[in-house]
């Protein structure tokens, strides 16, 4: 499947969330999102979060980017009932046809332990099985973001047997972190 017949499919609507194309429009609020975090915990884990990647200019340059990239589609999830980022996603495929897609996730502020990543991952999940989007989904975490692990175990990815030792630095405080690879056929 090509990109833009994905982005034909969307909006992906769930309980409480709206998952849609997240465009230049959105940058204000992504970057609002991003900024309600706790930077320690976003920079520890999220591989974009540089000093560069956690800029406004950094939130316009990724959607700018993504926007032309044929591999890539950025998704937002925002609350059904008042609008306001809660979850972002996407899907970065290896190839032009979407056969591997690699989907990673943050939530906002104030949303953690609500079951809201695992309602948005769950929906794109259903998303790529109904319209079969892609043969197989990747994830990964970094060593010791067990939440991420959790989540993705509980969305019925596997673990991969590929560990990429010290393959992550974080920007948080420059460690080096294992990667855990995983997978979801579909």
């Amino acid at each position: 499947m090509k990109k833009k017949d994905i982005i034909n499919l969307l909006p992906i609507t769930t309980e409480r969330l709206l998952l849609c194309v997240a465009t230049l429009e959105d940058a204000a609020l992504i970057q609002a999102a991003k900024e309600s975090l706790d930077a320690d915990v976003l920079r520890r884990w999220m591989s974009w979060s540089s000093h560069k990647g956690m800029s406004m200019q950094g939130t316009i340059d990724y959607l700018t980017r993504v926007d032309h990239d044929a591999h890539t589609i950025a998704i937002l999830g925002v609350h059904k009932a008042d609008g306001t980022h809660v979850l972002s996603t996407g899907l970065d495929a290896e190839d032009d046809d979407f056969n591997t897609v690699s989907a990673d996730w943050w939530l906002s502020h104030g949303y953690e332990g609500k079951g809201l990543a695992y309602e948005g991952m769950s929906a794109v999940i259903d998303f790529c099985k109904v319209n079969k989007v892609c043969k197989t989904l990747t994830s990964c975490f970094y060593e010791g973001n067990q939440r991420s692990r959790a989540l993705m175990e509980r969305l019925g990815f596997e673990y991969t047997g590929r560990t990429r030792p010290k393959a992550h630095q974080s920007h948080l405080n420059g460690q080096r972190l294992d990667v855990f690879d995983y997978e979801l056929k579909i």
